[in-house]
């Protein structure tokens, strides 16, 4: 019986596990905030209610994993459902140079 159970309670616990971690890499800039109480960068704490769909100023789990299925589509190229290190690898290289572009361009915002 509790062999059963864990069959059938892991994989879910582990994609659970997967799209918090997949996640987890954007949720700190919706909370960052700058010395002075505002928020920090371009983004003017819009994340936050980018991500809070129904408005009520509270991220629900449904929209927490909304946001990090629509991360997790983002990083599988070949559309295969599954996430190799290549791609999150080359994912990642690609934030990082339109990230470093887009500070080149908009300097004094920064």
């Amino acid at each position: 019986m509790k062999k059963i159970l864990l069959q059938n309670i892991f994989p879910t616990i582990f994609t659970l596990t997967t799209l918090i971690a997949i996640f987890f890499g954007s949720i700190e800039p919706i909370f960052a905030e700058g010395s002075d109480g505002k928020s920090c960068g371009h983004h003017k704490g819009k994340k936050f209610e980018k991500i809070d769909t129904n408005a009520d100023g509270v991220l629900s789990l449904e929209e927490f994993k909304a946001k990090a299925e629509k991360r997790f589509a983002m990083m599988d190229a070949d559309g295969d459902g599954k996430v190799t290190k290549e791609e999150a690898k080359n994912h990642h290289a690609a934030k990082r140079e339109k990230y470093r572009k887009h500070r080149e361009e908009n300097k004094s915002a920064y």
